[in-house]
Parts: structure tokens; C-alpha cells; sequence
């Protein structure tokens, strides 16, 4: 079987059905020159010229017309045939998305279980941030608390949360113990800078108003870090004391030798939420499976937070 290279195919029928090399190399994510080598690549193994120019026109040649519509029709039937194999590989398996902050101690348990209940359903786990277009990416649930991103789409609440003060032990004794969170230095205290399209979650100021201190940390003196995880992590590098969902801290403070939790905690503002694509029958009783596992989780949770 004799085969130009399918590159060169792929940039000869973008250029003829786009009009030209900019349009096709905007359609397949690469360069202008790269589109022109491609389509080079293709004259040279043909033989034959498939364009001319005229006037800064780019017109097929004859060879170029004759073998558009068979190229066309061939890259079309193995598109076809590719996403109908990916269908039935994505219709026999089930694909879960989440935000990171909800993956471990969330996410993961509540996954176990679903598994041992369903051992031979296949399922992807997907960590990324929002949004995440579900439907092309063949998502069948995303873990989120921007759930408003995705209108189109069911929702389920699941559980909201509080954010506590959160550091090493040892760090609490030196620098909390007997003095209060009143007395931590500026420079001490670790703040979620939680990205600019947010404006109501927990911050170190609304901690104190809710404890009742009065006292309005410098941001400027302390460590900023961008997201929850991050400074979950750094509070756990002995760094200072950071302000976490309870979500993050949970599995954390098992282990009393090496986490302290602090005082009282500031309930977030939001919910997280369950978004339901749009799954068949049989894949919708498993993924009501796992949100009824995931909201079990937070309601059995017995930790001691205060």
C-alpha cells in the first residue's frame, strides 16, 4: 500500500476546504509555513504540483482538483470511523471530573467505594480546574463549586464547607499556644489569593471579624500563595499558619503528633456541587451512586474541628 504522509494529506484538504494556508493553520493549530511545507511535502512525494498562484491567489491545479474530492471522502471516513470507536469506548466507561481541592480526601474515598461496588465499570478521574467543556471532553460528572459555569447542565448539591486556621503542631506551640491567634506575627500567617474572578471567599481579615479579634492582618507582610492546596502544603512545611477548607484538613489531623487545627472556623460562602452531563440510563444509576457516596462522606465525617 503506497501512502504519502498523512500530515501533508491533513494540510492539503484543510487549505483547499479553508481557502488558503492561514486558515488551515488556524484550524490545525500549527503554523503558515508549516501548512505551505506540509502541502509541499504532499507535490514532491505526488510528483505534481496540487497549487498555483495568481495574483496572490492560491487555485488547484488540475492533479490538485482530481485528487481533493477522494482525499476529502477518505480523511472524512477515517474521522468518522475514529470517533465512533471513541464513542463506544467512552459509552463503556465513565469519566469523573474534580477540582483538586476536593480530590483527596473527598473525591478518592467515595471513588473506593464506588469501585468495590462496581468492579468491573471503567472509570477516568480527571483533576483540573474550571470550566471544563463536558461534552467535549466526554465528561460525565464534574466536582466543582462553580457550578454556575455550567448552566446548561443538572446540578446537585452536595455539602458546603468552613475554612480553619491550620499549622504543624510544633509551629502552634511555638508561636499560638498561650498567646492566641492575636498575637501571630503578619508575617506568619499564609493567604489564599484565590484569583481575581473571586470576591467573597475566606480571607485571614474575615477570620479575625468572626473570632471576634480585632486586628487586620498586612497581606504585604505574609506569604500569598495561589490556591488552598498550596498553602495547606506550606503550612505543613512548619512555613506558618494558613487558613484551609476543612475538606483539605481532614485527612491531615489523624495524626495529632504533626497537625494542630486552630480556632473557630469561617463557613465558605459556596457550595460545592455534582454537574451531570447528560449520561445514558445505566451510567446515570452509577454516577448517583457515587454522589450519594460522596455526600455520605461529609455527613459521617466525625473529626473533632473545634
Amino acid at each position: 500500500m503506497r501512502l504519502p504522509p498523512l500530515n501533508a494529506l491533513k494540510a492539503f484538504e484543510a487549505t483547499v476546504r479553508q481557502g488558503g494556508f492561514t486558515q488551515a493553520a488556524s484550524e490545525l493549530g500549527v503554523s503558515p509555513a508549516a501548512v505551505s511545507m506540509q502541502v509541499k511535502n504532499a507535490e514532491e512525494y505526488l510528483g505534481k504540483k496540487l497549487f498555483r498562484r495568481l495574483n496572490n491567489r492560491l487555485l488547484m491545479t488540475d492533479a490538485g482538483r482530481m485528487y481533493y474530492p477522494v482525499i476529502s471522502e477518505a480523511l472524512t471516513a477515517i474521522s468518522s470511523a475514529t470517533e465512533n470507536l471513541m464513542e463506544i469506548e467512552a459509552r463503556s466507561r465513565i469519566t469523573v471530573s474534580t477540582i483538586q481541592s476536593l480530590a483527596e480526601n473527598r473525591v478518592a474515598p467515595a471513588m473506593a467505594r464506588l469501585r468495590a461496588r462496581f468492579p468491573d465499570t471503567g472509570i477516568d478521574l480527571r483533576i483540573e480546574a474550571d470550566p471544563v467543556n463536558l461534552r467535549d471532553t466526554r465528561t460525565d460528572l464534574r466536582i466543582t463549586s462553580e457550578n454556575h459555569l455550567y448552566p446548561q447542565h443538572e446540578h446537585i448539591p452536595l455539602f458546603k464547607d468552613t475554612a480553619y486556621p491550620f499549622c504543624m503542631k510544633d509551629f502552634f506551640e511555638r508561636h499560638i499556644s498561650g498567646s492566641g491567634m492575636e498575637n501571630v506575627s503578619d508575617h506568619l500567617l499564609i493567604h489564599t489569593d484565590w484569583g481575581e474572578q473571586y470576591a467573597s471567599h475566606p480571607t485571614w481579615a474575615n477570620w479575625f471579624r468572626n473570632a471576634q479579634i480585632v486586628r487586620r492582618p498586612s497581606v504585604r507582610k505574609g506569604l500569598r500563595v495561589g490556591g488552598a492546596v498550596i498553602a495547606c502544603a506550606l503550612a505543613e512545611q512548619g512555613v506558618g499558619v494558613a487558613l484551609v477548607p476543612r475538606t483539605l484538613i481532614d485527612a491531615r489531623i489523624t495524626d495529632v503528633r504533626r497537625f494542630h487545627i486552630g480556632d473557630p472556623g469561617l463557613p465558605l460562602p459556596y457550595s460545592y456541587y455534582a454537574v451531570l452531563a447528560e449520561p445514558d440510563a445505566k451510567r446515570r444509576s452509577i454516577l448517583r451512586a457515587f454522589i450519594d457516596e460522596l455526600v455520605a462522606s461529609s455527613l459521617t465525617d466525625n473529626v473533632d474541628i473545634s
